[in-house]
C-alpha cells in the first residue's frame, strides 16, 4: 500500500496540486486509492488465509490445496469473494 501512494502521490497527485487542488484532499484521495488498490489485490491471499483459518481439516492445512479447492469451486472469482466489503472499509480508512 506504501508503495501505490507514494507512486500515486508522484504520477497522480503532483499534477493535481499543480493545479492548485488542496494539499490535504490530493493525500487523502491518493490515500484512499492506495488503499483500495493494496486491498484489492491482498484479497485472494485473505481468502486463502480464511478458509484455512475455519477449516484446517478440509484442507489439510496446505495453502496450495486450499487454493486449488478455492478455484475449482468457483474460478477466478472465487478468489474476489469478501472485496467489495473489505475495500468499503479499507478505502475509507486509508483515505483518513
Amino acid at each position: 500500500t506504501l508503495l501505490s501512494y507514494e507512486i500515486l502521490k508522484d504520477s497522480v497527485g503532483r499534477p493535481w496540486k499543480d493545479r492548485g487542488m488542496n494539499g490535504s484532499l490530493v493525500d487523502a484521495l491518493t490515500g484512499a486509492l492506495a488503499g483500495g488498490i493494496g486491498s484489492y489485490v491482498t484479497n485472494p491471499m485473505d481468502v486463502i488465509k480464511t478458509r484455512l483459518q475455519t477449516d484446517v481439516a478440509t484442507y489439510s492445512g496446505s495453502i496450495f490445496y486450499c487454493a486449488q479447492l478455492t478455484w475449482e469451486e468457483g474460478g477466478p472469482m472465487a478468489f474476489l469473494r469478501g472485496s467489495v466489503p473489505r475495500l468499503l472499509h479499507k478505502i475509507p480508512a486509508n483515505g483518513a
